[in-house]
């Protein structure tokens, strides 16, 4: 069981649930999250949370969109905290819906101080985050023995320091999984290069992976500024292990390899 923080001493009714939502295929979310949605009275939830999912939320359950529109955000940070607060006041369930896993590149932190602080129960129920369902769409083991040692997740976002990402002293044994890496991939690539990570590195780039709409393509790090722009939500990996089985990185592995692994999934891979 998950920590909760205990606030029924504070006159706080409800409880709070930061639920992960997966990829998007409801298939994939946990038995918990999916009981815990069943029984809410209010889903906030992010804009990329599938309907799919949003659809299996109690029928009477208020639906909120706290997420951003192409890039413009619907409410502030604050105001998704106050209404978190607000409805558990009013609702035995709320349930904090988010995208992937709530721990990974989302502001899950900030909404448990805001809880803790205001003496609201809470508890996270952990999802299946885009790079292990992105890994597994493309037949990938991110952690193939033979060729990585380490996975490193990073997200093309500023934080709240406004530094930008670096990737000095990332071994080429990393199989590195790239969070939202907008419509532009030549800072992937030029950030990589810098690092001392070869032209003919593997990648692939993953696009709406477990959905019906999802895009998988291969191609290498020194081609990857001439690609184009994948639909968000899209994730990069890069690293030997993308290259599965493939003893050899020349120049025209990428094509053979990825055709003969996803040829099969119609639709899937481009």
């Amino acid at each position: 069981m998950a920590r909760e923080n205990c606030g029924r001493e504070n006159g706080v009714s409800g409880k709070v649930y930061i639920v992960g939502a997966g990829p998007g295929d409801p298939e994939l979310l946990t038995l918990r999250a999916a009981r815990i949605l069943g029984r809410a009275g209010v889903v906030l939830h992010d804009a990329l949370v599938s309907a799919e999912v949003l659809g299996l939320a109690a029928r009477d359950a208020v639906r909120i969109d706290v997420g951003k529109r192409c890039g413009q955000k619907l409410l502030t940070q604050e105001d998704i905290n106050a209404l978190l607060i607000a409805y558990a006041r009013s609702y035995e369930v709320v349930v904090r819906l988010k995208g992937g896993d709530p721990a990974i590149f989302g502001r899950t932190g900030e909404e448990i101080t805001a809880l803790r602080d205001a003496g609201v129960q809470f508890e996270i129920v952990p999802g299946i985050t885009a790079s292990i369902a992105a890994a597994a769409a493309a037949g990938i083991s991110l952690t193939d023995r033979r060729r990585a040692s380490q996975v490193l997740l990073m997200t093309m976002h500023r934080g709240a320091g406004g530094a930008d990402f670096r990737l000095d002293g990332v071994s080429t044994d990393t199989t590195i999984a790239i969070y939202m890496p907008g419509p532009d991939y030549a800072l992937v690539a030029e950030r990589l290069r810098e690092a001392g990570w070869p032209g003919d590195m593997p990648c692939a780039i993953v696009s709406n992976v477990s959905r019906e709409n999802q895009k998988i393509r291969a191609t290498q790090l020194g081609r990857l500024a001439e690609e184009e722009a994948l639909a968000a939500p899209a994730l990069i990996l890069v690293g030997r292990v993308v290259a599965g089985d493939a003893d050899a990185f020349a120049a025209g592995w990428v094509e053979a390899v990825m055709a003969e692994r996803l040829g099969w999934r119609s639709g899937a891979a481009e």
